[in-house]
């Protein structure tokens, strides 16, 4: 996996690798997660003798830059940030495939460029960037860490206060930008299945409770979008990336209708 870098508009370094040939893909990834993962499950592999598959370390995740400042994380910039990897890459339209933060971000992409040819969205519902018990346990990350993170910085963290796996966080480095990731989707707009300007397969699993009870809820309002829902039998959100005998192909026939 050799590693390309593209500048955002903001200055901040994507770190992306480009494999194959045809039709170009996208993979985004999960939150906490990288690239690598794309080419760990086989995704990669599987499909680089059909299309053009770029992956895409999100900023804040992998070899990409990590900003600590909340502001830094719009879905305005994180777009900007796909599309700088495909400019630099010389990609003018591709498809788009996001796995739950990255399916996430990608809502966004897909409803503002028509450069998006396709777009699979993976273990995520419609709606805000978080709500319900994912709401709530960002504002519980944000209300304990960013006290934490700022003491630390001025230097009157006592760290004796912290508990073992706080103190373990905190030292792993990985504690400023992902605090400041998920403080961001707090602010993340609504996104229907209408404002998505492309065909789209919503993928879920049968065992993804809170996605399921969304796309319930919306179900009679998705024959008038470009959105089509598979649901997945015994698929969890987690097993929604890893069981690629199980989502592939269901992908893969989608990714080739004409």
């Amino acid at each position: 996996m050799n590693t390309s870098f593209a500048a955002s508009s903001d200055g901040c370094r994507i770190a992306y690798d480009i494999t194959g040939s045809g039709p170009a893909i996208v993979l985004l990834h999960g939150g906490a997660q990288s690239r690598k993962i794309w080419h760990s499950l086989g995704y990669v592999s599987r499909l680089l003798a059909d299309y053009t598959v770029l992956t895409v370390d999100l900023r804040g995740h992998g070899e990409s830059d990590k900003p600590t400042d909340a502001r830094a994380y719009t879905t305005m910039q994180q777009c900007k940030d796909i599309l700088a990897a495909v400019d630099q890459a010389g990609i003018e339209q591709f498809m788009l495939w996001g796995y739950s933060f990255g399916a996430n971000i990608g809502r966004y992409l897909a409803a503002q460029s028509e450069r998006v040819r396709r777009f699979v969205l993976v273990g995520i519902p419609f709606g805000a960037g978080a709500s319900g018990e994912f709401h709530s346990t960002i504002v519980g990350v944000r209300d304990r860490w960013i006290p934490i993170l700022k003491a630390q910085q001025d230097g009157s963290l006592d760290e004796a206060s912290l508990s073992p796996a706080e103190r373990s966080y905190l030292q792993s480095g990985r504690a400023g930008s992902e605090v400041a990731w998920l403080t961001a989707i707090l602010d993340w707009e609504h996104i229907g299945p209408n404002d998505l300007l492309c065909s789209t397969l919503w993928i879920l699993g049968g065992e993804n409770r809170v996605a399921l009870e969304n796309a319930r809820s919306i179900e009679a309002t998705l024959a008038a979008s470009h959105v089509c829902l598979t649901v997945i039998d015994g698929l969890t959100h987690e097993t929604e990336l890893t069981e690629v005998d199980s989502v592939l192909p269901y992908i893969q026939q989608f990714l080739e209708r004409r």
